[in-house]
């Protein structure tokens, strides 16, 4: 299967919304919105990942312009900032917001409660050894996880990095 960019998935969602419109089913857009804020969480996840290989096996600890020179179209060496997540619901792009998350497994069990639409939330973990990752679902709230066994909060950390966004272990 071939893998494809952040930005590819943002086109191939803007096509679908223009397909079905503004009159069709607004659900269905709204939904197909939230796997665009998955794939932004996957961004998210490859920078801080490759972040952490080239900063002695630390993960970042604030959103600033060191970490951002992991994203697309970004240079770690010259430090120069990548692209910006593009939230799907607003049309702009975003860079992530410091979260407050302190235990991945906590965080994954809990109830999804209130995140802006689109807006990714990126918690460092015990001062850079670990993070979590949520992001903002068509309700305002966080992403639901899609494990069948519980119906938790999706929070992407090292422990997931590989999987595709939503796969649960």
């Amino acid at each position: 299967m071939k893998r494809i960019s952040g930005k590819t998935w943002i086109g191939a969602l803007t096509v679908v919304f223009a397909v079905t419109g503004c009159g069709g089913n607004m659900d269905y857009n709204e939904k197909a919105k939230t796997i665009g804020v998955k794939v932004n969480m996957k961004t998210v996840q490859t920078a801080a990942e490759n972040y952490f290989k080239d900063h002695t096996y630390m993960y970042p600890t604030a959103i600033d312009d060191d970490f951002k020179s992991y994203f697309p179209g970004g240079d770690s060496v010259a430090k120069k900032a990548g692209t910006a997540p593009l939230n799907p619901f607003t049309g702009t792009g975003e860079w992530p917001i410091l979260g407050t998350l302190a235990n991945v497994e906590e965080a994954r069990k809990a109830t999804p409660d209130a995140l802006v639409k689109g807006v990714i939330e990126y918690s460092p973990i015990d001062g850079g050894k670990n993070y979590g990752i949520r992001g903002g679902s068509e309700t305002s709230k966080a992403i639901t996880a899609e494990d069948a066994s519980h119906m938790g909060t999706l929070v992407l950390s090292r422990d997931d990095f590989n999987k595709p966004a939503g796969a649960e272990k």
